[in-house]
Order: structure tokens, then sequence, then C-alpha cells
């Protein structure tokens, strides 16, 4: 399943997901893992007769979502059949595009969910006893019949193999997503990340300075060191803020008032760039 996590703000509205979908009901909405509601969901076409109608979009609140809360956008696809062709109407490749490149969505789903179960299995075998191991295998093996069923159910689709590899190249750089994602909490010092599958981070967290500089180490590497920190003050007062020097790894913040004195500050930081 293609999904996308945010941590609201209190201030922020919209959130932005970038894998493709066919229809607004494709795409599910949830608000710490609760059907989210109060929200609008805007699609980037894929422009006039696209193989697929939508490559993206961003789901728009009413109410910007707090600090506290998760917010986890998803594209379910119903593993039925999107058009019944008749023998003596004439086919639309549109449509008959559509129809592939939806088939083959699903096939993408259904490859994700096996994945998951190899990981859930592999995690289960190096801390579950024996017993309950067996009974997650069962329950495991269960789960991969069904898909298995599924996929049968979409019968031959060795016919659509070169229209999938056409679909590869035209949306090669287009498509991006998040892969991994942090939260905050007290045992990640509370820093957070967002990890995309083209190599982009976005990652950030708190820290607080002291009469000398404070070296913040980030969670994920940078590629070097030509990305920019965006820190602010977390208290009211007078202040000048810097950043320097920095590495890819960790980089080093001080605060001072603007009478000269360093002082004991709390600073919110924030970088954006590619991994190393």
């Amino acid at each position: 399943m293609q999904k996308v996590s945010y941590m609201g703000n209190g201030e922020t509205t919209e959130f932005a997901f970038n894998f493709p979908y066919f229809e607004n009901s494709n795409i599910i909405v949830t608000k710490n893992n609760v059907a989210a509601t109060g929200y609008e969901i805007i699609g980037n076409p894929g422009g006039l007769d696209a193989d697929i109608p939508y490559i993206g979009g961003r789901v728009v609140f009413e109410i910007a979502p707090t600090a506290l809360d998760n917010i986890t956008i998803a594209r379910q696809l119903p593993l039925s059949r999107v058009t019944d062709y008749q023998p003596l109407e004439k086919i639309s490749p549109t449509t008959l595009n559509q129809d592939m490149n939806y088939m083959m969505e699903i096939l993408k789903d259904l490859q994700d969910e096996f994945e998951t179960l190899q990981t859930q299995y592999s995690e289960i075998a190096n801390k579950e006893s024996t017993a309950v191991l067996l009974a997650k295998m069962q329950e495991i093996h269960n789960e991969i019949t069904a898909v298995s069923a599924q996929i049968a159910a979409l019968g031959d689709v060795s016919q659509i193999r070169n229209d999938i590899t056409t679909l590869n190249t035209r949306t090669t750089g287009m498509i991006d997503y998040v892969i991994e994602s942090q939260s905050p909490t007290a045992d990640n010092n509370y820093t957070w990340y967002r990890k995309y599958k083209s190599g982009w981070v976005e990652q950030g967290g708190t820290t607080t300075t002291d009469s000398s500089a404070v070296t913040v180490n980030m969670p994920i590497e940078m590629a070097n060191t030509n990305y920019q920190v965006y820190a602010t003050i977390n208290q009211v007062g007078n202040f000048w803020i810097g950043a320097a020097p920095i590495t890819a790894s960790s980089f080093s913040v001080r605060t001072t008032n603007t009478n000269g004195a360093a002082t004991a500050t709390s600073v919110c930081w924030q970088v954006h760039g590619f991994k190393g």
C-alpha cells in the first residue's frame, strides 16, 4: 500500500502525497489511526487522456491538526473490474491503458503486502516462543494464501508487461513518496524525519543551547555539507542565533542575547536535503 505520514503542528492544513490514484475514494486519510473528517482531497491531474488520472495531490483540512496528531494518507485500490468491454464496441486506448495501469498498481500494493508479511515473519522468528511463532506462521500463511488467491483472480497479466515497462519509463523521476519516517519521542531525543524514495530527507528536532555552542547530531546523515539549517528560538526575548560549523551528520548551534551575552535557549531546528 502506498502511504505517507505527517505530524501536525497546529498551523499546517495541507499535506501532500505523490503516489498515483484513480479517484478520490482510493485515498484513505487517518488521524491518530482513526478515520479523519473535515478534509478535502485535491488531485494533481495526469493530463488529457492520461494513463493514470491523478499523479498525486494533497489533503486539505478545514482545521489544522495539532502537534500531537499523526496524519496518514494511504491509497487503497479495490480488487475489482473497472470496465466491462463489449464485443462490438470500439475499445478506447485511454480506457484500456487506465485499466492496465489500475491492474499494475494493484499488483504493486499486493507485492508491498507480501513483503510486509515477510518482514513480520522475520521479526517474529527473532523474539517469539515456539508456540506463539507457530501460531503466527499459520496466520501469515493464511494471509499469503489470501493474497495469492487475489493475484490468481487477476488472470494472465503477461500481456501487459510491455505496457508496464513503458509506464515505468514515462514516470521515472515523476513519482516520489515517503518510505521511512520517525515521530518525535523521548527515546529519540524528540527528533523526527521523513525519508523519500528519491533520497530526499526532511528532518528536525529541538535542543537547548548553553553558554557555548551545542552540537546537534541529526538522525539521518546528509550527502554533504551543502545544506541549510533552519532554526528558530522557542522562547520570548531578543536573541541572535547561529549554526556553525556543520558536517554531514551534525551541526553546532549557539544563541546570544542582543546585549552580546551567550545564554541557555530552547531552539527548534529543521534540515532539508539529500541523504548520504
